[in-house]
């Protein structure tokens, strides 16, 4: 089963009736969704969001790279350098 995972840093604008929130960005099975009062909301392509009176307008994720497929936001993580050793 795949859970919400918090976007290390991500952050996400969504609106409703006139008031705009900044609210952290969540990342489940590739798509992204921002979190709106008890739960969350899926961004999709176009601003829209899986909440019909609900929109985003901006998206943050300095740790990874998204982008809009026809349908969704998806997001890809950046790849984690591997941490070198010291010689001897």
């Amino acid at each position: 089963m795949d859970y919400f995972t918090r976007i290390e840093e991500g952050q996400a604008i969504i609106h409703a009736g006139g008031v705009y929130y900044q609210v952290p960005a969540y990342e489940r099975g590739g798509k992204v969704y921002a979190k709106r009062g008890g739960g969350f909301v899926r961004l999709m392509a176009g601003g829209g969001t899986s909440c019909t009176n609900v929109r985003w307008s901006g998206l943050d994720t300095p740790h990874g790279t998204w982008r809009e497929d026809a349908q969704y936001v998806l997001y890809k993580p950046a790849p984690v350098a591997a941490k070198l050793e010291a010689a001897e």
